[in-house]
């Protein structure tokens, strides 16, 4: 996935269009510039742009290789005294040529490649949730448990991008992650559970009276309301509002763990891979 500027093709086109009003009998200095232009334009967009043009790339480089030919004319030395002199009407034909079947083709490309805009998501700023999730959370999170980040950083994008259950499945293992490092910090000498459950978490956390009974309390409603009515194949998130209100639900709880969480890297470190 790649961010798209929205103006560049807009500013692309300003740029090569102007060629198309360059008529006959027009002089090399007329066409000096806007040639000029347009192949500074060209000659990206048909070769390395995010939007890796197919059907108009032969036209494209049609129309490339005649603006070439029309600036190495005009910056041949040797033709500066043919500046002022009316351009040849046969390349001026294959330039207005080119340019009609090169604009053609574009239209009909463009008007099928799969370019989508991204509705916003309950007032979260969407650049935000695809390019940095982690925004979200609290910002100790990092710190404490890194482990929990690319989970994190997932969900938000499926938010984003309206996969509700996708967003519920990363936000349930980054809390997971989450627990297991609060289980290490309070149980002191009790063992953590050799399954990784969630469930058997939280019974070790309740049968041994470890970690604060609200924090257990908020985990098991997640567990239960939550948790595991997703993990059954027939079910999943209604709607990215759903998905958002668990977001809420597992930074409370997040929140309330990463608060007796040491730190275990040290500021502006890398995670842990």
């Amino acid at each position: 996935m790649q961010r798209v500027d929205g103006f560049y093709l807009y500013q692309v086109g300003s740029q090569i269009h102007p060629l198309t009003e360059v008529g006959h009998g027009a002089t090399w200095a007329q066409i000096h510039i806007p040639a000029f232009v347009a192949q500074g334009a060209l000659e990206p967009l048909v070769t390395r742009t995010v939007f890796q043009l197919r059907t108009s790339v032969q036209s494209g480089n049609s129309l490339l290789n005649v603006l070439r030919e029309i600036n190495t004319f005009i910056m041949d030395q040797s033709n500066t005294d043919k500046y002022q002199d009316q351009v040849d009407p046969v390349i001026m034909w294959r330039l207005q040529t080119h340019i009609a079947a090169f604009e053609a083709v574009l239209a009909a490309e463009l008007s099928l490649i799969p370019l989508y805009v991204v509705s916003p998501k309950g007032g979260l700023v969407l650049s935000e949730l695809i390019e940095n999730g982690l925004v979200c959370f609290p910002s100790d999170l990092l710190s404490k448990v890194p482990e929990a980040i690319a989970d994190l950083q997932e969900a938000t994008k499926c938010i984003a991008y309206e996969l509700s259950t996708g967003a519920g499945f990363h936000l349930h293992r980054a809390n997971e992650a989450v627990l297991r490092i609060y289980f290490q910090t309070v149980a002191g000498a009790v063992k953590a559970p050799k399954s990784g459950n969630m469930g058997d978490y939280l019974t070790a956390m309740e049968k041994h009276g470890v970690g604060d009974p609200r924090v257990v309390a908020a985990l098991k409603q997640l567990k239960d309301l939550h948790r595991n009515p997703l993990m059954h194949p027939d079910q999943s998130l209604g709607d990215v509002d759903e998905a958002i209100s668990l977001m809420g639900a597992v930074r409370s709880a997040m929140s309330e763990m990463l608060k007796v969480i040491p730190v275990r890297i040290l500021a502006g470190a890398l995670p842990a891979s």
